[in-house]
């Protein structure tokens, strides 16, 4: 046998081998897949059908394993995720916060589908943002320059329990509204970053049904003043600063930030 003969032979045998390892199934350690529990059937309530868009969740140990959004007036559809040892546990169905009028349903890992009509009784009609306002909406960001958000939410049936903005968009966590008198919320927004923003409201009823809108915010910087509100020739005339004085969407600081660089060279431009 030649050099050759034999360089092709074990180019030939390691070919085979390495297809070989490649085509070997591959177990999951993690083991089968969970077949979860799905449920359907009617769904009542207060004695109504309940309306499209509103949540239905199954819980097991107080952990949630499943939920959806009801797509057909007064029908459900809902698939319960638990484990094997989840199995014998007992399923709570809730609807918003409400838990379903008594029900008996124990997990069964990969039952076959079951027909099960629940009915609910409770709020489940969310709550509504009527009006709401960024007053100015413009701001300086000296982290003392403040926006004051004033919202009007208002629930007929369960009232409304909070009313919260959601300040990630600047570094900040979700925070409560101050609650005031008929119905309205405030909160004063402040920031050191600098950009457009955009910040969720989010109001929530005592069962907590939910509505949401956004409120946008302008937050800037000292040095981008003179090149926003100068002008094409980025310097500021007597009647641009009238403009600016008495514009309510600019806030004070930054009416004083472009005070104090108008005059700058002296102050007999008054």
């Amino acid at each position: 046998m030649t050099i050759k003969e034999k360089y092709l032979r074990i180019s030939s045998f390691m070919i085979i081998l390495i297809l070989g390892i490649s085509f070997v199934p591959v177990v999951s350690a993690s083991g089968p897949p969970s077949i979860p529990n799905v449920f359907e059937g009617n769904l009542l309530s207060d004695g109504a059908n309940a309306p499209v868009g509103t949540i239905i969740s199954a819980y097991i140990d107080s952990k949630l394993v499943g939920s959806n959004s009801i797509a057909e007036v007064g029908k459900y559809e809902l698939a319960v995720s638990g484990t094997e040892k989840d199995n014998g546990k007992k399923i709570i169905f809730k609807l918003s916060n409400a838990e379903s009028e008594p029900v008996s349903v124990a997990y069964k890992h990969g039952a076959s589908p079951m027909k099960l009509d629940m009915s609910f009784k409770g709020d489940f009609i969310p709550p509504i943002i009527e009006s709401f306002s960024a007053s100015p909406m413009y701001i300086l960001n000296d982290g003392k320059d403040c926006s004051a958000i004033w919202v009007k939410a208002s629930d007929g049936y369960s009232g409304v329990a909070s009313v919260t903005i959601d300040l990630s968009p600047i570094g900040g966590e979700v925070v409560s509204l101050n609650p005031e008198n008929g119905g309205t919320y405030t909160y004063n927004l402040n920031s050191t970053l600098a950009g457009d923003f955009k910040f969720a409201l989010t109001a929530t009823d005592s069962f907590g049904n939910k509505a949401t809108n956004s409120i946008s915010i302008t937050v800037l910087k000292k040095e981008e003043l003179t090149t926003r509100y100068g002008g094409a020739d980025k310097a500021f005339s007597a009647e641009e600063i009238k403009n600016l004085v008495n514009d309510n969407n600019i806030s004070s600081g930054i009416k004083y930030a472009i005070l104090n660089i108008y005059f700058a060279d002296g102050w007999d431009k008054i």
